[in-house]
């Protein structure tokens, strides 16, 4: 069977954007069954992207490098062959004479069968290397050919939306609710990223102590950062001062004062609810000082843990 389809018709607006947003959802689509893979290949999504830019910008031309390489149709699914050559040839001739190229736009009326079949031809005999635009075969006043640019990923932001919980009481975990995270791109322009894309890091003691914590948001070689505010409630237990404690025999003398044996030390916290907790010697902080005068060599031995501190003095033997 013959179609004929007069230029007009063939080059009205509306047939052109309907196939241009026909192809776009197919390229969306794509993208999205992309990301939903645990490892997600982000160079084809950005070619699916600019694709679409493309498209949107009225380059549909510059689709067809983009379609017709080997590993777009392998992503796709569809084997490298002669076959999947006729297939981008296919989609090919149709996106050039949706695009009204000069051919069509010489033409009074036009067989589609006859030459979507010379695209065909022209393509499998012309383009063994599958990323090089058909040849025209009618003269033309203008290139058809547009180089689809990459965007290049320059950075991530945070966006906090409303509701997103900046203060926290002591015990509670971090919450990500309202939280929004994009990838910048050099154009300008931004895409937000799914959750599982991105990683969030916050310190293994979030919430066991009134303070501000720093949380983490790492997408690739990309890294943000932000702080949030942990309170202490009403029944919170307040840590109010720290104490050292010896064996009875041990003597505060030592040989060397910048290396005084302290492993007999044991070191409590005190709360205000009168409890109090062995401090584990990882988790604080021992100072020497040389305080010795003309007469006497000596030395303060300051302990600290969470902003208390308690002293002593050690003497040289």
């Amino acid at each position: 069977m013959t179609v004929t389809v007069n230029r007009e018709v063939f080059l009205h607006p509306d047939l052109m954007q309907d196939i241009s947003e026909t192809l776009c959802d197919y390229l969306n689509s794509l993208i999205d069954a992309e990301l939903e893979k645990e490892n997600a290949d982000f160079d084809f999504i950005d070619e699916c992207a600019c694709a679409i830019n493309a498209i949107r910008e009225g380059f549909v031309d510059a689709v067809l490098p983009v379609i017709s390489r080997k590993e777009f149709m392998a992503k796709i699914g569809i084997k490298t062959n002669r076959v999947s050559k006729a297939f981008a040839a296919v989609v090919a001739a149709a996106i050039m004479l949706v695009a009204g190229n000069s051919a069509i736009a010489a033409a009074t009326d036009y067989n589609i069968i006859e030459e979507v079949a010379q695209k065909i031809a022209d393509f499998i005999s012309n383009s063994e290397d599958e990323t090089t635009l058909p040849s025209q075969t009618e003269p033309t006043t203008e290139s058809a050919q547009t180089t689809v640019l990459q965007k290049k990923e320059e950075d991530i932001t945070i966006e906090f939306e409303e509701g997103f919980k900046t203060e926290y009481k002591v015990g509670e975990a971090f919450d990500s609710k309202g939280l929004k995270i994009y990838l910048l791109y050099d154009d300008g322009s931004k895409k937000e990223l799914e959750a599982k894309s991105y990683k969030i890091t916050a310190s293994p003691s979030f919430g066991k102590a009134a303070g501000y914590e720093t949380v983490t948001v790492s997408y690739g070689e990309f890294e943000q950062s932000f702080k949030v505010r942990i309170l202490n409630t009403e029944s919170t237990p307040l840590l109010t001062s720290i104490y050292a404690i010896f064996p009875q025999d041990y003597d505060f003398t030592a040989d060397d004062l910048n290396n005084i044996d302290l492993s007999f030390m044991q070191v409590y916290a005190v709360y205000s609810d009168g409890k109090e907790k062995e401090i584990r010697p990882d988790d604080y902080a021992v100072d020497i000082t040389d305080i010795s005068t003309l007469f006497e060599k000596k030395a303060l031995v300051t302990v600290s843990f969470e902003g208390c501190s308690c002293s002593f003095t050690v003497f040289k033997e």
